[in-house]
C-alpha cells in the first residue's frame, strides 16, 4: 500500500494512495480520520507528494475537526457512552450485559445487550450484522420509492448490494443490472442517501456522467447539488 506520512501537532497520519483509471484527483479526510487520495494510475509519486504537502493545512483542519467533535464514529470500536453517526444524527452507544443477546435503537441512543460486555469480537459483530440489516432495509426501500420513474425508461429493479468501500458512496454495473452501495452512507441524512442511491439508479439509463446524466438528474431531483455538498460536509471532507 503506498501512503504518504504527515505529522501534526495532535498526531501521526498517513495518506493512503489509491490509483484508479481516473483523469482528477480526489482527496478525502473521514470522520474515521483516515485520509485518502485517489490519482490517476501512472502519476508520479513525487507530484502526489507534492499536491498532498501543499493540502496538508487543510487535511490537518479537517482531522482536528473530526478530533473535537463529540460523534464517536469508528464502528469497529465502539464505546458504552460515546456515540455512533446514524441518519444524519449522533446515537449515544450503550452496553448493557444480558443473557439475551440483541440490539435496540431509538431516536437518541441505541443499546447492545450482551452476554459479555468485554468481548470486543461479539460486540462488533453483532453491530456489524444490525448495521448492515439497517443499510439494506432503507436502500432496498429507496430503490423501490424510485423505481416508478425508472421503470419509465426501461429500467428493470436492480440487484442492490451492500458493501464497505473506501472511497466510494456507490457504484453501478449496468450490464449486471446492479448498484452498489457503501454501508457507512447510513451515517448520512436521508436526503443525501436518496441522492446517491438516484445518481447510482440514474447510471442504469447513462453509463457516464455526461450532459444527459446531469440533466434527468436535475429534472428529478432539482437541489442535488446542495445534496451532495451536504453529504461531503457532514459525513466526508473531500475536494
Amino acid at each position: 500500500m503506498e501512503q504518504i506520512k504527515l505529522e501534526y501537532p495532535f498526531g501521526v497520519f498517513y495518506v493512503e494512495i489509491i490509483r484508479k483509471k481516473i483523469k482528477n484527483v480526489h482527496l478525502k479526510v473521514y470522520r474515521e480520520l483516515k485520509v485518502a487520495i485517489s490519482v490517476p494510475i501512472y502519476a508520479e509519486k513525487s507530484w502526489i507528494e507534492s499536491f498532498v504537502q501543499d493540502k496538508k493545512d487543510w487535511i490537518g483542519k479537517q482531522l482536528e475537526k473530526y478530533i473535537k467533535s463529540s460523534g464517536y464514529n469508528n464502528l469497529l470500536d465502539l464505546k458504552s457512552g460515546s456515540s455512533t453517526q446514524f441518519l444524519g444524527r449522533d446515537l449515544r452507544v450503550y452496553l448493557v450485559q444480558s443473557q439475551k443477546e440483541k440490539i435496540e435503537q431509538d431516536e437518541k441512543s441505541v443499546t447492545i445487550y450482551l452476554n459479555d460486555v468485554e468481548n470486543k469480537a461479539r460486540e462488533n459483530s453483532l453491530f456489524e450484522n444490525w448495521w448492515r440489516e439497517r443499510a439494506e432495509e432503507i436502500y432496498v426501500k429507496l430503490v423501490n420509492q424510485f423505481m416508478p420513474i425508472f421503470a419509465r425508461h426501461g429500467v428493470n429493479k436492480p440487484q442492490v448490494i451492500i458493501r464497505k468501500m473506501k472511497t466510494l458512496w456507490g457504484s453501478c454495473s449496468k450490464h449486471l443490472n446492479k448498484i452498489t452501495l457503501n454501508e457507512y452512507l447510513l451515517k448520512a441524512d436521508i436526503r443525501c442517501i436518496e441522492y446517491v442511491v438516484f445518481h447510482e439508479l440514474t447510471h442504469l439509463i447513462y453509463n457516464a456522467h455526461n450532459k444527459e446524466f446531469y440533466n434527468f438528474l436535475t429534472i428529478y431531483m432539482p437541489d442535488w447539488k446542495e445534496r451532495k455538498k451536504r453529504l461531503d460536509l457532514e459525513v466526508v471532507q473531500g475536494l
